[in-house]
């Protein structure tokens, strides 16, 4: 057997462990690898506004970026075939084809996230009466956004914490009247709240039913009582990213758009959205490779003494740290990746140890990444800390990341919850 003479990180096939990627996994990391070298990493500064924060030149460049991944077929990848998607559904591959686009921009990333999520409600349940509607939408050449709008302003994250509030905080109500569902409440924090095609909402029937009165229902773009507020002014993602509050005053859907039937069935539905939290580490752990790659690239051509930098025995060991964490992080993700692609051995997603791998190796990744980002910047020096340099916006951008989904604390309860159930819970 032949072995490589050397390993190279950041070439797309051997940073995979094969034990999880597939030849077809491999080969989409390259193809997105070298579509983010082409088209994204030399267009970074635009995507924040330039200099000047110019929302124009971002909004621009987010949408052409986009186009050319909608040209190459990848918003259509993971809805199902019949309504024209190619029907990946394969939690490595998902996560694989994160971390490479998330390596050029994370919230490029999170926008075709976030695409999938508006309908992924109706395509746990099947409802094809929603799906014929926009799944050719989404399927067809124009970019789209969807939404999953599940925070609330009074319990915060605590509509995803389900597996201890069951439901209680949801103060999003919905009403059957004959065959509409009228919804009337507040969202806070989702996105693209801008232009998406549907939302996909979290109410419920009757807070004291818990799982019994969640419903999913998924709300057309331009119904009556639909409305919002400005995005948020955010700390990263400052031109991208459109999170703000959704209003429902009065809103009115038929009754068949209902992805999540009250009696359980859209407590099973919000389980399954917040369980894959692994693709979230995949997302952290993109920008930290960059940080990593441009890091050691800017000190080979520093120099101390006539030495390159980033060969000094300090230097390098803190290099060697930055590159183990982040292989660390990888094999971590892809593992509980690989487990949520095998139920029959490791449980259903929504199971209590498979919650808490995923937001685990969210914590993990998360925590990694922002490290690394700043052991880049303190590498680089004034550099570093440069709009130029492009460390400073991986690191703006980090955190949400971290925060979303429960933030660092509601994951380490996860976690604790997979060791052993809360009696007082």
């Amino acid at each position: 057997m032949e072995y490589p003479s050397s390993v190279n990180l950041r070439d797309p096939v051997q940073k995979y462990s094969k034990a999880f990627a597939t030849e077809e996994d491999l080969a989409i990391a390259e193809a997105v690898h070298k579509f983010v070298d082409k088209e994204i990493m030399p267009r970074r500064l635009d995507l924040d506004g330039g200099f000047h924060r110019d929302r124009n030149l971002a909004e621009k460049t987010l949408y052409e970026i986009r186009k050319k991944l909608v040209d190459l077929g990848w918003q259509r990848a993971w809805f199902p075939k019949e309504y024209g998607g190619l029907e990946m559904d394969s939690s490595v591959t998902y996560a694989i084809f994160t971390e490479e686009l998330s390596r050029g921009d994370p919230d490029v990333a999170e926008l075709f996230g976030t695409a999938v999520w508006g309908l992924q409600a109706a395509m746990l349940v099947n409802n094809e009466t929603v799906l014929k509607r926009f799944a050719p939408i989404f399927c067809g050449n124009e970019v789209c956004d969807g939404c999953f709008a599940m925070t609330e302003p009074a319990g915060g994250c605590n509509v995803e914490d389900v597996y201890c509030q069951h439901g209680r905080t949801i103060q999003t109500r919905a009403e059957l009247k004959g065959d509409e569902w009228v919804i009337n409440g507040q969202k806070l924090w989702p996105g693209p709240i801008i232009d998406s095609i549907i939302y996909s909402t979290a109410c419920t029937i009757d807070p004291e039913k818990g799982d019994d009165g969640i419903v999913i229902i998924d709300v057309p773009k331009d119904t009556p009582g639909l409305s919002f507020s400005k995005p948020e002014e955010l700390m990263g993602r400052v031109c991208t990213a459109k999170n703000g509050s959704i209003f429902y005053d009065n809103v009115r859907v038929p009754r068949e758009y209902c992805s999540g039937a009250p009696g359980g069935q859209g407590a099973w539905v919000l389980k399954q959205m917040v369980s894959s939290r692994f693709d979230s580490a995949a997302q952290a752990v993109g920008p930290a490779q960059a940080c990593l790659e441009i890091a050691t690239d800017y000190l080979k051509d520093r120099y101390i003494v006539g030495k390159p930098v980033r060969d000094r025995s300090l230097i390098a060991a803190t290099i060697g740290e930055m590159a183990m964490k982040i292989q660390a992080a990888r094999s971590y993700y892809l593992n509980v990746a690989y487990m949520f692609d095998h139920p029959e051995i490791y449980g259903d997603s929504i199971s209590l140890q498979q919650v808490a791998r995923a937001s685990a190796c969210k914590n993990f990744a998360t925590e990694v990444a922002e490290w690394i980002c700043r052991q880049a910047m303190g590498l680089m020096g004034s550099y570093g800390y440069s709009t130029g340099a492009h460390v400073e916006k991986y690191l703006r951008d980090l955190p949400i990341i971290r925060i979303w989904m429960g933030g660092v604390h509601g994951a380490m309860l996860d976690v604790a919850r997979g060791e052993y159930p809360f009696e007082s819970w």
